[in-house]
C-alpha cells in the first residue's frame, strides 16, 4: 500500500463511519485507505515497536506514524485524558476495500483496565466486565456493523444495521453465539456463512498462537473482524482467489518491477481480521504471555468453530 502521512491536513479528513464499536473522533482520509483516531504515547510506542515482532505485526494494522490536529479529542471512555489527545494515529483501515463490509469488534478480557487506572475506573470497568461475557468467556462484542437484507411484500431492502456495546453487554456465556451468529446474517448464504467462521476461525486460532509465544500484556484490545456482506461481491472474490491460487507465484523480479512501477494489486476481498486497540499495551519480558487476553481469544476459536459446523 503506498500511502503516507505526508500532506495530510486536518481539513482534507472527514468522520469515519464504519467503527463498530463506535469510538468518538475516528476520521478517515479522502481516499478511505486510512483511518485516523485519538491516541496515547502508550499506542503509539506499542505500534513502533511491534517492528521487532513481526509475528504480532502482521495481526496488527499498518501503522503510517502520527498527525497533529489542532482540536484535543476526548477519552472514548469520557474521562478528561492527561495527556495531549490532539496527536492522532494513522492506521490502515481495514474495511477499505470492500463493496459492503460487515465489521465486528470483540474486545478481550476479563480485566479491563491496565495497571495505571485510578481505582473508581478499575471499579467501573470490573462492574462491566462481571455483568458480561467478559468475566465468563473473557470477551464481549464490544459494536456491530452488518449489511442487511430484508423482503417486505414484493419489495427487496438492503441496509446496515448498527449494534452498539449495549447490544453485547445483553449475553451471556451461553447465549453469545447467537450475537456472533447475528454477524453473519447479512446478504450472503448459509455456505458462505460457514466458509466466513471457517477462516476466522483459522485466522483466530493463528492470533491465538502468537500470544502464547510472545510475553505482553494487551488490555482493553480488541479483535476487529471484517468481511464482504454483499453475497455476489463475495462470490467473486472467493472465485478470483480460487483462480489466483492456480497461478504460479510471482518471480521476486517481476514483485521488485511491480514495486519500481507503483502498481497496486487490487485483489477483491473476502475476509480481514485484526487486533486494534493497544492504548494500554505493553511488553512485559520475563512475565509470561497474555492469559487474559487469551481468555477470550479462545473463546472465539471455540464460538467460531461452532458456527462453522452448523
Amino acid at each position: 500500500m503506498a500511502t503516507s502521512v505526508e500532506g495530510l491536513k486536518a481539513s482534507d479528513l472527514k468522520a469515519f463511519d464504519l467503527a463498530a464499536a463506535g469510538h468518538d473522533g475516528v476520521l478517515s482520509d479522502e481516499s478511505g485507505a486510512l483511518v485516523i483516531k485519538p491516541c496515547t504515547a502508550r499506542e503509539v510506542s506499542f505500534y513502533e515497536s511491534a517492528a521487532t515482532h513481526p509475528e504480532l505485526a502482521i495481526w496488527m494494522p499498518t501503522f503510517f506514524g502520527t498527525l497533529e490536529l489542532s482540536d484535543s479529542i476526548p477519552d472514548p471512555d469520557g474521562i478528561t485524558p492527561s495527556n495531549n489527545r490532539s496527536k492522532s494515529i494513522v492506521l490502515q483501515n481495514t474495511t477499505h476495500g470492500f463493496i459492503k463490509p460487515c465489521v465486528l469488534d470483540i474486545k478481550l478480557g476479563a480485566q479491563l483496565w491496565d495497571n495505571d487506572a485510578p481505582q473508581d475506573k478499575r471499579v467501573r470497568l470490573d462492574a462491566v466486565s462481571e455483568k458480561t461475557t467478559s468475566k465468563s468467556l473473557g470477551m464481549r462484542i464490544a459494536g456491530m456493523k452488518v449489511w442487511k437484507k430484508a423482503t417486505e411484500g414484493s419489495e427487496v431492502k438492503r441496509y446496515y444495521r448498527v449494534y452498539d456495546k449495549q447490544y453485547g453487554r445483553t449475553y451471556t456465556a451461553e447465549t453469545v453465539i447467537e450475537a456472533i451468529q447475528e454477524y453473519f446474517d447479512s446478504d450472503i448464504s448459509k455456505s458462505q456463512m460457514r466458509l466466513l467462521a471457517k477462516r476466522f476461525k483459522e485466522k483466530v486460532a493463528e492470533i491465538q498462537a502468537v500470544l502464547e509465544g510472545i510475553e505482553s500484556r494487551m488490555y482493553s484490545a480488541s479483535l476487529l473482524f471484517v468481511y464482504e456482506g454483499d453475497g455476489a461481491a463475495l462470490d467473486e472474490a472467493l472465485k478470483e482467489e480460487e483462480e489466483n491460487a492456480k497461478k504460479p507465484p510471482k518471480t521476486q523480479e517481476e514483485l521488485d518491477q511491480e514495486e519500481e512501477d507503483e502498481v497496486e494489486t487490487k485483489e477483491k476481498k473476502i475476509e480481514v481480521l485484526k487486533l486494534i486497540d493497544f492504548a494500554h499495551a505493553t511488553w512485559t519480558p520475563g512475565e509470561g504471555p497474555d492469559e487474559n487476553a487469551l481468555q477470550g481469544v479462545r473463546s472465539v476459536v471455540k464460538l467460531l468453530g461452532e458456527l462453522a459446523e452448523k
